[in-house]
């Protein structure tokens, strides 16, 4: 069994090996119990935001159910697993969401 640590470094090196940009990774079980990690990824294009979210799920499904919102469109792409929550988002979308800004005080 993958601790969340592990799962945590685990989905990052799968980020970084498929060309994922500008990766956070964000210590958020102190304010909010739906996970201990969130890990915020950038694609360069719809389909690059799909083919991430495709290479992490595909390294997870060994670990059991996996949920995902928003393959349809690509623009961002939420994948949740156990105490690790990853969002992939083309670089517009993350720059006008700006979802890190919500995070920035638990960086690691």
């Amino acid at each position: 069994m993958i601790n969340a640590e592990e799962l945590k470094d685990f989905l990052k090196d799968i980020l970084e090996k498929n060309k994922g940009s500008n990766i956070a990774v964000f210590d958020v079980g102190k304010k909010t119990a739906f996970a201990k990690y969130m890990i915020i990824a950038s694609g360069d294009s719809n389909r690059h935001v799909k083919s991430l979210a495709e290479y992490t799920i595909k390294a997870l499904k060994q670990y059991g159910k996996i949920n995902v919102e928003g393959m349809e469109e690509g623009n961002w792409v939420a994948v949740g697993f156990r105490d690790v929550i990853i969002h992939i988002l083309r670089s517009d979308a993350r720059e006008y969401y700006q979802i890190d800004e919500l995070w920035n005080d638990v960086a690691l």
